[in-house]
């Protein structure tokens, strides 16, 4: 498959991913051509030679499994070798879903409240996503070759969940430390439970302390 086409390919669920758990476009479609080789090395069970669909190099177990395949790591600034157990699924799609899952996580707010891909990727690189210490450059270096920022623009007439002032809202919250979750950016129009204003209001007491 050409580069561009490739791109093409999964565009749309990548910007997707920007409407529904407010990761750049751009660094998404970087993160699936670097793990994924532009498609050509997406990890395939080497007994049955099903594909697991996983764009991302997510380890452990998908919605279709999981295949064995051996895969290249750098410990301690060693690139070796070993069998890895990557999550399987049925489609791309889910693949895309199951990533932005994963960075729902709180060591990843830092990724979802950048102001820019290039700081999103450099965050992603500080939370450990992948063990090449050159993770973050590579990401730049093809989002800048591929002007892959340009599915970063969304105009007025495509459908955002919530509004710029909503998000803007959260993402504060989340770099002040009133959040502690990534996941409260995809509930900005669900009420929150007692026990969450309850944490927020204490955080908020707790910081109030310390500047004292």
């Amino acid at each position: 498959m050409e580069q561009q086409a490739f791109i093409d390919l999964i565009a749309g669920s990548a910007r997707q991913s920007f409407l529904t758990h407010h990761l750049f476009p751009s660094v998404t479609i970087a993160q699936a051509i670097l793990e994924s080789g532009w498609g050509q090395k997406v990890p395939v069970d080497p007994a049955t030679g099903r594909s697991s669909y996983n764009l991302f190099g997510i380890k452990g177990t998908g919605q279709a499994g999981s295949v064995t395949v051996r895969s290249k790591e750098v410990e301690n600034g060693v690139t070796v070798e070993r069998p890895s157990l990557f999550r399987a699924y049925y489609n791309y799609q889910q693949s895309f879903d199951d990533h932005a899952q994963f960075l729902q996580k709180p060591n990843y707010k830092s990724v979802l409240t950048s102001a820019t891909p290039e700081q999103a990727a450099q965050e992603l690189e500080k939370a450990g996503y992948a063990t090449d210490p050159q993770y973050a450059e590579k990401l730049i270096r093809l989002i800048r070759t591929y002007n892959l920022t340009r599915y970063d623009q969304f105009s007025p007439t495509d459908t955002l969940p919530y509004p710029p002032w909503k998000v803007d809202l959260g993402k504060r919250a989340l770099t002040e430390g009133l959040l502690t979750s990534p996941e409260w950016l995809s509930k900005l129009d669900e009420p929150m439970p007692v026990w969450a204003v309850l944490a927020v209001a204490l955080r908020l007491l707790d910081q109030q302390r310390n500047v004292k």
